[in-house]
């Protein structure tokens, strides 16, 4: 088995080091690049697409050498003996390549590549890669009814897992090469076919081979072609490697995905919170924010680390058969990562306010819903001071008896996202609210036209009064907006001062905190 790996890990990787030059010039060629943009594409040039082309062309060269080489060289019509459900995942490959290529060319709509997803993961589960059971610590759970829902749901899952990671030169190659590893260890160490260890070897060293080229400072990305087909393989893999007689064991793969997972789980929850889109964009993902605090390759070093000892465990927990180390292994990578406030902490500060604030509520009585007011303010990301633009709208709120106020703002380009809200337990209802948002703006460098940036909604009660006071604050806007620009104008050049640190080689903890320290004098006179 040793021998098998190594031959489809060395033939993968070399046919990466041949492809990915003659996709790049032939992606350069019909203008499939990633254009840089003032928001959230900061590159500085275009830079080629179709990487998970070149990882699926090699994938496929590796996996067909290897199943050569494991049935007997002079043997290749046992290549034709293949279960059909190999078939099932090329097509079902080849088809969300097809789409993410769609989309990274002509720019799909969010909603239309997910129904293109869920299709896509309905005819895998359809010809009988499911979930009829699952099994966690020695208990099997019939899924029944579910099983369905939730095989597909896991494909979904992990099809945008590594597509949200997919925002960092490297990042996503680093953790999909890292799962891969760990799907063919464990696949190995099992009684199975070899087929899907051989698989998980193939993509494996597909990514390693594409990192040569992918590492910072890249000169192609995998594009959504290649991280969703990448997403969709481990999620196959991953129910295959795992299955226990009719059940699937999921501690362990969970365990190699907690990164991803954590990440997905993280962004919906931020943008649920805070009442942005699911499809809304920011740079509030882990690569973005393990960049920011360790730079391109320590981010890199940081992950690789991660995923190594998540890997570990739980290859460990299957081979001695010690499920309870992979709660252990997936909390410990978790808790670093919220406790040292790298990732994940912000989040979690959004969901256990709103759970407090939730369970605060029934100790309220009936004739203090009204008057009693919830408070939660979460800095999300960098380094504004926001009390001057929101403590005078509480006070507004306050002064003239309004059910809720609430100011959200995401800007990519600064790494700057502030959330708060202020409201009553009990809202008034529907049908009795009178509902202003005002969209915020903001300028980015380099931009001649503002740009929105976030929002503040208003929520009273519907009286002659309430209109009174909402005509009072939509006079007060324009002010509003006015201590927005500042406070942006001076992030803008927060952002500025530490780039051209950066470039000039200098400790931008040297120059951080004075920076930070003068905008928030600023924002605050």
């Amino acid at each position: 088995m040793t021998t098998l790996i190594l031959i489809t890990l060395a033939t993968a990787f070399a046919s990466m080091l041949l492809l990915v030059p003659l996709v790049r010039a032939g992606a350069i060629r019909v203008g499939l690049v990633d254009n840089p943009d003032a928001e959230r594409k900061l590159h500085a040039r275009p830079i080629a697409l179709a990487g998970g082309l070149a990882v699926f062309i090699a994938t496929g060269i590796a996996f067909v050498t290897g199943v050569a080489y494991e049935s007997g060289w002079q043997e290749f019509e046992k290549l034709t003996q293949i279960s059909s459900r190999w078939y099932v995942l090329l097509g079902a490959s080849t088809a969300i390549l097809v789409v993410g290529l769609i989309d990274d060319k002509w720019a799909l709509r969010g909603r239309q590549k997910l129904l293109a997803q869920v299709v896509i993961s309905m005819i895998v589960v359809g010809s009988g890669t499911v979930m009829n059971s699952v099994s966690l610590f020695g208990w099997d759970i019939p899924l029944g009814i579910f099983a369905i829902p939730v095989s597909v749901l896991w494909l979904l899952l992990s099809i945008n897992a590594l597509n949200l990671l997919d925002g960092a030169d490297g990042m996503a190659t680093t953790v999909g090469a890292f799962v891969c590893g760990g799907l063919a260890l464990l696949s190995a160490s099992s009684a199975h076919s070899p087929s899907t260890a051989i698989a998980a070897t193939a993509l494996c060293g597909a990514l390693i081979g594409f990192l040569v080229f992918n590492r910072p400072p890249a000169s192609i990305f995998l594009g959504d072609a290649g991280s969703m087909m990448i997403g969709l393989m481990v999620g196959v893999l991953a129910m295959w490697c795992s299955l226990k007689e009719s059940a699937v064991l999921v501690a362990a793969p969970v365990a190699i995905l907690v990164l991803p997972l954590f990440d997905s789980t993280a962004a919906i929850v931020r943008r649920w919170m805070t009442g942005r889109s699911m499809y809304a964009t920011d740079r509030g993902h882990l690569h973005h924010l393990l960049s920011e605090k360790f730079g391109p390759n320590g981010m890199l070093m940081v992950v690789a680390g991660l995923c190594t000892f998540s890997s570990a465990i739980a290859i460990l927990s299957v081979k001695f058969q010690q499920e309870w180390l992979v709660p252990i292994g997936a909390i410990g990578v978790l808790g670093f990562l919220v406790l040292t406030r790298t990732f994940g902490h912000s989040e979690c500060r959004l969901l256990l306010g709103r759970v407090y604030h939730f369970a605060h509520s029934f100790a309220v009585r009936p004739q203090q819903c009204d008057s009693s007011k919830q408070l939660r303010t979460v800095k999300l990301q960098g380094e504004g001071c926001w009390e001057p633009v929101w403590e005078p709208l509480v006070e507004f709120a306050k002064a003239h008896d309004f059910a809720k106020v609430q100011i959200d703002a995401n800007m990519a380009w600064l790494h700057e996202g502030y959330h708060a809200t202020w409201q009553s337990v009990r809202l008034p209802e529907k049908a009795f609210q009178n509902v202003v948002r005002i969209p915020l703006y903001a300028t980015r460098p380099g931009d001649d036209e503002a740009v929105p940036i976030g929002k503040v909604e208003v929520i009273t009660n519907s009286t002659t009064d309430s209109l009174v006071y909402l005509g009072y604050f939509l006079e007060h806007v324009e002010e509003l907006q006015a201590q927005v620009h500042h406070l942006v104008d001076k992030l803008n050049v927060l952002r500025s001062r530490k780039a051209t640190s950066d470039q000039a080689g200098q400790s931008t903890d040297a120059v951080d905190k004075p920076l930070a320290n003068e905008v928030e004098a600023a924002t605050t006179s």
